[in-house]
């Protein structure tokens, strides 16, 4: 007697995703860090022994990790003031980060600078502006498929301080990458616009929910193969203030909006996913905690 077929149990299926169950994991894992990152530096601001610690870069942890996690080193990342997490998430280690956070005697300029010009990361001692043109320029020029990144600080001011960077990196078709914290949906030429994409001084700029990890991975991945391929700049507008609804896959009910902590957010797409992170988290937070254990040892001494 032929034996009967089993169906598959589709309950154990794990729904499909676009980007690899490894990938997310990888910025979940990013994200976790950056955030005992942000409550290590802000434990010890309290307690006198950090000059500043990385209160700016608080919420903003799904932003640093998606749009810098693919990032290489030969790739140029320029940061915005006092928010040193993407520069964590391209590689800088932890120890030259606190000690840019500590006080002047305990800093130690040249071992900063080294591993940042190694890493290619620039923050507010350069012109900004000048090295993203130039590296973007070089990178276009040798045709190395290098990327030129650089961190715009919120608001339309600083926006507009950007503004002939942009246009010039639009009208030479340069390998750049512009992320921009904007306050406010309103605020985002895009979001007012029907079309899926809006020129912004001159580049295609394209509004993301800044707390929305997957939604910032998904279009900092097309901007960097743009800008690889050479076929010009992009501004990534992040709102960190409006929620924005993500799609229900076809559904009929209406998108819900994301967690306002990103972290949170990261956490029930993966879940959703049927992506066990559990077990992950626990390994993370152990191992990152002695690493911060570690590379804050000189603080004490």
């Amino acid at each position: 007697m032929p034996k009967k077929q089993t169906k598959p149990d589709k309950t154990s299926e794990k729904p499909f995703s676009l980007i690899p169950g490894e990938k997310l994991l990888a910025i979940y894992s990013a994200m976790l860090k950056c955030r005992l990152l942000e409550q290590r530096a802000t434990a010890l601001f309290q307690q006198g022994k950090l000059d500043s610690d990385l209160h700016l870069s608080s919420g903003r942890e799904a932003t640093a990790a998606a749009s810098v996690i693919d990032l290489e080193r030969t790739d140029t990342l320029c940061l915005a003031p006092h928010d040193w997490l993407p520069a964590f998430v391209k590689g800088m280690s932890l120890e030259t980060l606190f000690r840019a956070l500590a006080p002047s005697r305990l800093q130690g300029d040249g071992p900063l600078r080294i591993e940042a010009e190694h890493k290619n990361v620039f923050d507010g001692s350069s012109d900004l502006q000048q090295v993203l043109l130039d590296q973007a320029d070089a990178a276009f020029t040798d045709k190395k498929s290098a990327v030129a990144a650089a961190f715009i600080p919120a608001g339309g001011a600083s926006l507009n301080e950007w503004k002939r960077t942009i246009e010039t990196a639009g009208s030479r078709k340069l390998p750049a990458i512009f992320i921009h914290y904007t306050e406010s949906a309103e605020d985002t030429p895009t979001a007012r616009s029907a079309k899926p994409e809006a020129l912004v001084h001159g580049v295609p700029s394209i509004a993301v929910d800044a707390r929305d990890p997957v939604a910032v991975y998904r279009v900092a991945y097309e901007a960097i193969v743009r800008a690889r391929q050479l076929r010009g700049a992009t501004l990534i507008s992040c709102m960190i203030d409006s929620p924005v609804s993500t799609p229900n896959n076809g559904g009929s009910q209406a998108p819900e909006p994301i967690a306002l902590d990103p972290v949170a957010a990261m956490e029930a797409y993966l879940k959703s996913k049927k992506i066990e992170h559990e077990v992950h988290n626990r390994e993370v937070i152990e191992a990152f905690n002695r690493d911060l254990d570690l590379a804050t040892r000189f603080l004490d001494k």
